[in-house]
């Protein structure tokens, strides 16, 4: 019934261990792989939920430490999207109504298995098609930002045509036209700005345009805003704008404007010049070093109580400045109240008094004075940085200048972005800020020897918080670390705090060891042992204090990569560890030839053990006893499970119902 076979991450709330397992057993006999975890507390739930990645949530109304409107109001507090069913005792309407209206997925009666099953596969592919959609959602408003971005700052001009009117044009359209406001061109015919001996070609053009349709380039002449006409070349092309089927129009003067005639164009008495030369002269790989995106931030306000005539009086108030305060630079007016600054390093320092020269400027406009602040925002152009990047970082920056109240100038800086990035939910953002700040949280987890005389183990647990302070499920943030290539460093964050943690409890005298997780980033760093073995003679801390954790996956997917990865460490002296053992016979095969000192058992064996099903664990311990491994049992969760261990030749121990993850290693081993 599932055709990608991917496991169903299942909770459920039952009223007994074999409830829960009846659920299992029917999606095996379906052929569903299926990963079941049984919640009994609130607590458990709130865990589960705060910490993993589930598909689907499947409970009881009620047992006697929890119920399913608790689970519900968890569910949507969290605002998660975990599709619950409920499993009824009574099927009648009323029923069944109630827990819909809760918002529950759906509500069947507890004996109705096949129904139960077909509803988790509707819920799982809702699900899916869910998160599908709000990727696709965001990747479309991203590129449709982007787009527009790119057209607004695009040097091409570029307009937009439906039924034969422009429905939008960018600010080199406008331009090339000599226009002053886009408004002018709003449902202007683009038959009115072709010259008329061309005229009927373009209405032809235009009369039998059909999306798909590749059109040629067309040499014609276009006719500006004062009546002058002009060469150009002009492509016709499908587009789609506001969800309605258009025509784009791409327009390029026949007498391109070289950009090295910046200076000559600059009138007297100003650094200014025309708009569409200064971003030619952007988009080259040339100069300049650093951007300023000077921004008046009153501008709305002037045009708005005093008109054209206070418009009028800033700029020219501006265009002064600038030739007063940064004679060797050169600028445009970008668009009403912007404006572009080509500034090298060394007169930098000269926008600070422009910036109080504008605040400290009584301006006349008729017979009104008036004044304006300026928000300036500074990018330095850097390696692979092309001119878009550079506007884009620069207005960015002047953004953060408004938004901090405005009349100020501010740098562009990487921790910025991700600052609001993060603050907006975008994981890979929270990630670099953690990062940047040292704002990951270590926690650490007992490691206990079942007969009470063994060594005590810590495992290093790494969690994540967002701006509102709300723990990030660990799958999720590390898929997105995977993806944007963070994982090295998350790897060596997690090392270089662990060992400054340890190396203090190691001066206080007590014997402590960890478990450190590591990703297949460290796998790929050949400077990795390097690295611990410099960091671990800085801290004073022996190397077979640090136990490296990698999971049967890793290993088995990169074999010969994990072997010479172990063989570099072997001067360490650091201990490995193998974690989510599933028994699998060619797991005992490369522990012949891999050192391997630790086994942790995948959490699927205390599952087994919980519905008294010890005959898996014991074939697997054996084995590994064979080797001479040491073998931890994880998530240990009742006294139950505690005591069925002692016989089985596991060990060490890990679990909530032992210790929780601490803040820091003060668990009492001795206890």
């Amino acid at each position: 019934m599932n055709n990608n076979k991917q496991p169903v991450r299942l909770l459920t709330l039952e009223t007994s261990r074999n409830e829960a397992e009846r659920w299992v057993k029917l999606f095996r006999n379906s052929g569903l792989p299926a990963r079941v975890q049984q919640i009994d507390t609130l607590d458990d739930l709130e865990e589960a939920l705060t910490t993993g990645l589930w598909d689907l949530l499947l409970t009881v109304e009620e047992t006697p430490m929890l119920n399913a409107e608790q689970v519900l109001s968890s569910v949507q507090r969290l605002k998660l999207d975990i599709p619950v069913i409920v499993s009824v005792q009574d099927s009648k309407p009323d029923v069944i109504r109630h827990w819909l209206e809760k918002g529950a997925g759906d509500a069947i009666h507890h004996t109705h298995e096949e129904h139960m099953l077909h509803a988790i596969l509707r819920e799982k592919t809702g699900q899916e098609s869910r998160q599908q959609l709000q990727k696709l959602q965001k990747e479309l408003s991203d590129l449709e930002q982007r787009c527009q971005l790119l057209m607004d700052n695009a040097s091409q001009a570029i307009a937009y045509v439906h039924e034969g009117m422009h429905i939008d044009t960018n600010p080199s359209y406008i331009e090339l036209f000599g226009y002053e406001d886009p408004d002018d061109l709003a449902g202007m015919p683009l038959i009115d700005m072709i010259a008329t001996q061309d005229q009927p070609l373009f209405k032809n053009l235009i009369k039998h345009f059909k999306p798909g349709d590749e059109q040629p380039a067309v040499e014609c002449q276009l006719m500006s805003a004062e009546g002058q006409a002009f060469p150009a070349t002009v492509l016709l092309s499908d587009a789609v704008f506001d969800d309605e089927q258009c025509i784009q129009v791409l327009v390029k003067a026949s007498t391109p404007v070289s950009v090295t005639t910046t200076v000559a164009h600059q009138e007297e008495g100003s650094i200014l010049v025309p708009r569409k030369l200064f971003t030619a002269h952007l988009n080259t790989d040339q100069e300049p070093e650093t951007l300023a995106y000077f921004k008046l931030d009153n501008y709305d306000s002037i045009r708005e109580n005093i008109g054209i005539d206070g418009s009028i009086a800033v700029q020219e108030t501006i265009s002064r400045l600038f030739y007063e305060l940064l004679p060797d630079s050169t600028a445009t007016h970008y668009g009403d109240e912007v404006y572009l600054i080509n500034i090298h390093e060394k007169n930098i320092a000269a926008l600070e008094p422009l910036r109080e020269a504008l605040e400290k400027e009584l301006i006349t406009a008729g017979q009104q004075t008036l004044y304006s602040t300026a928000s300036i925002g500074l990018a330095e152009r850097g390696q692979e940085c092309d001119g878009q990047t550079l506007l884009e970082r620069a207005c960015f920056a002047c953004q953060m200048a408004t938004n901090d109240g405005g009349n100020k100038l501010e740098f562009f800086s990487q921790s910025a972005i991700d600052n609001q990035k993060a603050s907006n939910g975008d994981t890979v953002a929270i990630i670099r800020q953690a990062l940047e700040n040292d704002s990951f949280r270590l926690l650490f987890q007992p490691v206990i020897s079942v007969t009470g005389d063994g060594q005590g183990y810590y495992e290093v647990l790494l969690r994540l918080l967002d701006q509102k302070g709300k723990e990030v499920p660990a799958g999720e943030f590390i898929s997105a670390a995977e993806d944007s290539d963070l994982m090295p460093f998350i790897d060596r964050w997690v090392i270089r705090q662990s060992v400054k943690l340890l190396s203090r409890k190691l001066r206080n005298g007590d014997d402590t060891r960890l478990m450190i997780h590591i990703s297949q980033a460290s796998l790929d760093d050949e400077e990795f042992a390097d690295r611990l073995s410099r960091l671990l003679e800085a801290a004073d801390v022996p190397g077979h204090m640090i136990i490296l954790q990698m999971t049967e996956r890793l290993i088995h997917q990169h074999l010969n990569q994990v072997m010479t990865f172990a063989e570099r460490l072997k001067p360490v002296g650091c201990k490995f560890s193998m974690t989510q053992f599933s028994g699998e016979s060619r797991s005992m095969k490369i522990m012949e030839h891999l050192d391997l000192m630790f086994v942790r058992l995948d959490s699927l064996f205390t599952e087994k053990l919980e519905r008294n099903d010890d005959s898996y664990l014991k074939k697997a311990t054996n084995n590994l006893k064979s080797l001479n491994k040491v073998i931890i049992m994880p998530r240990v969760e009742n006294a139950q499970t505690l005591t069925s261990i002692w016989q089985l030749g596991v060990d060490y121990v890990q679990g909530h119902y032992l210790q929780p993850p601490l803040e820091s290693m003060t668990y009492d081993f001795s206890s």
